[in-house]
Order: C-alpha cells, then structure tokens, then sequence
C-alpha cells in the first residue's frame, strides 16, 4: 500500500471514517435541569463565536454509569454498555459492576434498556461492526479480575451471544475496527493484573480470535488510532501511579507487523489521541496533571509539541469535529471546562463548560453533528446524566487543514535531517514487589510514615503507613482503591525461629472482602502479601510500639 498520502485521499478516508454531517439546528440550553431527564431532544442554539461550544443536558441514562462502553449504532443511536455504577449493598456487600446496556435514540430523546449482557463488566472494549452488530469483549469483572469473555448482540434480535473468548483476559485496553472489518484488540492488564504486550484479532466471519505479533512495550491505559491508511498508531500507557510510557507503534495489518513510531515528547498514561482531518494524530493530557499536548505526523514518523491545554486532563473524552478542530471536554478532579483545538493556528482556546464536570465518561457525535457526553464520575456520585454539546463551524477547508499540516512538516524538517533512526522502545522494567534477603524484606518502597491521630489514613498507592490496632490505611481512596484495617496479632513466633501472623479486613473499593491472616515468614515473602483483583495488600514489619503495643507497617500497592 502507498504510504504517502496527500490532498483528498486523505480527506476521504478520515471523513469517511469520523462520519461529519450537517450543522444542527438552533434552541436553547437550559442547564437548570440538572438530571437531564426533561430534555426535548431539541439542539442548542449555534454558539456566535468561533471558538464557543454550548452544551445543554438531554436525556439521563436509566442507571448511572462510568467505566462504561459508548458506540453509535448503524441506525444513529447510541449503546451505552456496561460498566461501573451504583451498588446495591446489602450487609456492607455488593457489587457495582454491570452487566446492563440501554440504547440512545438522539430524535426521542430517551434512553431504553435493553436486553443485559451475560457477564458484567467494567472497563469493557466495544465496537460496532460493519454489519451493524457489536462486539464487547474483556474488561473487569465482579471479582475484579479480568475475563476473556466475548458476546455479540445483534440489532435485529436485540439479543446477546456468546462468541469465542479472546486468547488472554484483557481490560484497561482500547480495541479499533481495522479497515477489512476486522477488530483488534491490543495490550491491557491479564488475569494476574499483570500488564501485557500481546495483541489479537477477531474475525467477524469466523467468529475466531488470532494472535499476532506482540508490542515491543508491555502497556495498560493506552490508546491505538486508526490511521488514514489503515495502520494503527499505539501510545503511552502505565499505572495511574506511574511509570507512564513515552514510546510509540504502529501495527501494520499488511504485514501484521510493528513498527517504532519514535517517542512522545511527555509521557502519558489515560490520554486521548485523536486522529484529525488533516491526517495526523492529536495526543492530549494524562496522568500526572498532564497540560501538554501534542501531535503525530504519519507521514514524516514524527512528533510534534504543541500549546498547552489551559487544564490538566486525565480520563477526559477528545472527538474530531467536522471543520477539522477537536474538541475536549472534561477530567480527572471534576473538570467542567471545554476546549478546542485548531490545527491551522495550532492554539487551544477555552470554548465553554459542561452542564456537569465528570471524568471516567464517554462520548460519541450524533449524526446531527452535536457530541454526546454520557455518564461517567461526578462530584458526588456516578452520573446518569448525559448532555450534548455544539461548537461553531469554524469554516476551515480541507486544503487550509493539509497546508497547515504541511507548514509544520517544513518547520520540522532541520530535525528530521538530523534525526537517526528510531530504535524500537526499550520495555520499561517490570517494578519488583519485593524479594527476602537475610536482613528481611527488601523492596521499592519508601519510608513508611506514621498514622494520622484520627486512626484513618489515606496515602497514596505504594506508601507503607504504620498502624496500632484497629488503625486503617486507604490508598489511593475509598472509592477506586483499597481498605487495609489492622485486626489483631494471631501469634508471633519469631523469637524462636518461627513466624508471625497478622489478622487484616480488607475493603475494596468500598466493599467488604472479610479478614485474612498474613504471615511473615522470611522463608515465603509471599504469605505476607494479599491480592485484591488488581491492588494488593501487604503487612512488612511487625514491631513493638510504646507500651508493648504491636505496631504493623501496612501497605497498599499496585505491582
């Protein structure tokens, strides 16, 4: 295939592909109802700035959802599947992953539910295929582990199927529909939460899922774009604590083979990366209040730095709009602002606010053209609210798009001749839990510190804190991460050559997981520590405080 693409072969591929339609009529916002529930179906009216974007609630969804899978429909509608949503406890015990899904119909204005899934999920990947079915595969499920499992539901059955399991359990991992129709789904966290490098493809017409060759990077939280020519660009990843990855690859289904796409400028792990009109990649935000942005150009294998974003954005949305700009809106601390790109100044410009800062969300564009923002974590709760937002045609043409991408090609180009070849990324090293050594267990963590008065602490992932009994530590907090409350000393025989057994409760993500009894042993480092779907909990040292009173070092952590 020809890789150098130019003009209107890339116009028609990237149109074709982000489905632009006409300019949507004018009404007005009426952001005082604020569950979305009242809404008309109507759209607000143009904003008179070139730069502003309004957005005005529609519909609420049936159950408020984050965490969730978002797809349009071949009909224009919009799934809304899965996800993490409000529990129903009983006795301080329940599960909030769900197996439910409900359709949009954008010209009723109404969200309906339809038939659940057979597994519930969070963080499911999703993509409606070319003959209008969709196919969600892996994510998270009610034990927090990650599944295999794969279903089809059918539009004109309205019913799920289970189809052939993926070769490996996968979530935190993005899937794309190649241009054969085929759909690829690459890295993500395996059933021992353990990042992954494996990609694999499933064959609608087979119904069978294939392996192919690996990254070079072991990646969670990433993104993979289809590119105009077919290709897919993969970037970043990493826990939300860090590491975060800067390398880049592209996949090529010709060949089934990767290729390095060099390095970002930042690192990045739950970014965005957009493809625009003009034929590159636009790479937004992530973790670690992440303001920087940059972009991609295919075409010259290079990286780019752009301006600023006027917010830090992690687990925000980003869509292409139909003049060429981009759009992005929300973030990590209940961000409410929205902004857009233009890639002919290169320059973001602050265009409105959501009706409802949230983060964890998804969105899509209607066929009339306005993005739908649907769910996700609000200040208080998880959201069922959704709202559609409009932004100007700003009137850039398409040969205004690619001379403004062809000027920043030149402005690169003293680098590019002085450049060297890309090596492939070097993998980031696996970070070590922890080995035993005579002095006993040695491990990356740093210092712990003391408890808080109150008996509560809340530290960051990887942090030891020291308890009395009865004390707790949270990490990160109560709602995303783990509970580790320390119960009694069981037995300590380490005086003699024995061991010493801690009793812990453990909650996570809010809910009760019951005690357990960690061991230390210098023989098995491993009793001491306790594997929560993806967090793990471990007890380091045993020690005598003021008074004879025990005092365990309690930490939280992610592998």
């Amino acid at each position: 295939m020809n890789r150098i693409i130019a003009g209107l072969a890339i116009f028609a591929a990237i149109s074709a592909a982000l489905a632009c339609s006409s300019s949507p009529a004018p009404t007005s916002a009426d952001p005082s109802d604020p569950a979305g529930s009242s809404g008309t179906g109507s759209q607000p009216a143009a904003p008179e700035s070139s730069t502003e974007a309004l957005s005005e609630a529609i519909a609420s969804m049936v159950e408020g959802r984050q965490y969730h899978a978002l797809v349009t429909l071949s009909d224009g509608r919009l799934m809304a599947i899965g996800g993490k949503g409000i529990a129903a406890q009983s006795h301080g015990k329940g599960s909030a992953h769900l197996s439910t899904a409900e359709v949009f119909d954008p010209a009723a204005n109404e969200w309906m539910r339809i038939e659940p899934m057979s597994l519930p999920r969070e963080r499911p990947a999703a993509v409606t295929l070319v003959d209008g079915r969709v196919l969600v595969a892996g994510g998270a499920t009610v034990d927090r582990n990650s599944t295999q499992v794969a279903e089809i539901w059918g539009p004109s059955t309205g019913r799920w199927t289970r189809v052939a399991s993926m070769n490996q359990a996968r979530e935190k991992m993005p899937a794309v529909l190649l241009s054969d129709g085929r759909v690829m789904v690459i890295g993500g966290a395996d059933s021992e939460a353990q990042r992954s490098a494996t990609a694999e493809i499933f064959d609608p017409d087979s119904g069978t899922w294939t392996e192919v060759a690996p990254m070079a990077e072991k990646r969670i939280w990433h993104t993979a774009t289809v590119l105009a020519d077919g290709r897919v660009l993969v970037t970043g990843g990493g826990n939300p604590d860090g590491p975060f990855l800067a390398s880049a690859e592209i996949f090529d289904p010709e060949t089934g083979a990767w290729s390095p796409a060099g390095n970002m400028k930042v690192s990045r792990s739950q970014h965005t990366a957009t493809l625009m009109l003009d034929g590159r990649v636009l790479v937004v935000g992530g973790r670690g209040k992440r303001q920087s942005s940059e972009v991609y150009d295919p075409e010259a294998n290079v990286w780019l730095a752009l301006a600023e974003t006027s917010s830090p954005r992690a687990e925000h949305i980003a869509v292409a709009l139909p003049d060429g700009g981009v759009l992005v809106a929300g973030g990590s601390g209940n961000i409410d602002s929205i902004e857009v790109y233009d890639p002919i100044e290169a320059a973001w410009t602050e265009a409105g606010k959501m009706v409802f800062s949230r983060y964890r969300f998804s969105a899509v564009k209607l066929p009339d053209g306005r993005v739908a923002l649907v769910g996700g974590q609000g200040r208080d709760k998880v959201l069922a609210e959704s709202e559609a937002v409009v932004a100007t045609d700003a009137g850039r043409s398409i040969d205004d798009l690619l001379a403004a991408a062809a000027a920043a090609r030149v402005d690169a180009a003293e680098m590019l001749a002085n450049a060297t070849p890309t090596p492939l990324p070097t993998p980031t090293p696996e970070r070590q839990r922890g080995v035993t050594t005579g002095e006993g267990l040695d491990i990356e963590f740093p210092d712990a510190v003391e408890s808080d008065p109150s008996g509560s602490t809340q530290v960051p992932l990887n942090q030891p804190v020291k308890l009395a009994l009865g004390q707790s530590v949270t990490s990160p907090d109560p709602s995303t991460g783990a509970t580790a409350t320390f119960l009694e000393v069981v037995e300590d025989n380490r005086e003699d050559g024995g061991t010493a057994t801690v009793k812990v409760d453990m909650r996570l993500t809010g809910f009760e997981q019951g005690a357990t009894d960690l061991v230390l042993d210098p023989a098995r480092p491993e009793l001491r520590l306790k594997k929560l779907g993806r967090i793990w909990v471990g007890v380091l040292e045993l020690e005598e405080g003021a008074g004879g009173n025990p005092i365990a070092t309690v930490v939280i952590f992610l592998p």
